[in-house]
């Protein structure tokens, strides 16, 4: 059975609801997902399956959700760090608070993770919940390799890398970014370029 991933927004913060699911639609399009994109069930939402699967979380929530929705993970890691750091990146932007809940996760500090105002609720920051471990995305003809922040300093002697910082390795090229979003979409451009010319 595929490892899904749950989040529900529990306030909007500076945003509306309707806005929320524009910004989660609009950074679903700026990554290609392996399985279905992110989606955000609100009050306004049109689809049926979208509505419905509002109301019934909200029947066995204790809490007021304002929206929900979850992505179905087809194989890449990837996938479910852009769920987390998409949600703390749109967290910081427009406020509220979100609760990402993935109960297969193996890591278990990674289970449950809430964000409101673009931190992470609790005393560890988003890096110290990332694993130290390379974190691999397969693509047709390669794979890139990610590095989260600690994989350094918890592999080699020496210091980590930079806070947020992200380093990724394509084809023997070794590059980093401010970000694990970041450096997926600059992999990711290196990669098509080096499809492209063959």
């Amino acid at each position: 059975m595929a490892r899904v991933i749950y989040y529900r927004l529990l306030n909007e913060g500076r945003g509306t609801a309707a806005s929320w699911a524009e910004a989660v639609e609009r950074f679903a399009g700026t990554r290609a997902w392996r399985g279905e994109p992110m989606w955000l069930a609100t009050d306004n939402s049109a689809g049926l399956f979208q509505s419905e699967y509002l109301r019934h979380l909200r029947l066995g929530s204790l809490e007021q959700v304002v929206g929900a929705g979850f992505v179905k993970l087809a194989g890449d890691e990837t996938d479910a760090l852009a769920v987390s750091f998409g949600l703390l990146k749109l967290s910081l932007e427009m406020g509220g608070r979100v609760v990402v809940d993935d109960p297969d996760n193996p890591i278990g500090k990674q289970r449950v993770v809430e964000f409101v105002e673009g931190s992470v609720v609790g005393p560890k920051s988003i890096d110290d919940l990332m694993v130290s471990g390379p974190i691999f995305k397969r693509m047709p003809g390669t794979t890139i390799t990610f590095y989260p922040p600690r994989y350094r300093g918890a592999t080699m002697p020496g210091p980590a890398g930079p806070p947020g910082w992200w380093s990724f390795l394509i084809q023997g090229m070794r590059d980093r970014a401010p970000g694990f979003l970041e450096a997926e979409a600059e992999a990711m451009r290196i990669y098509r370029s080096l499809r492209s010319i063959g």
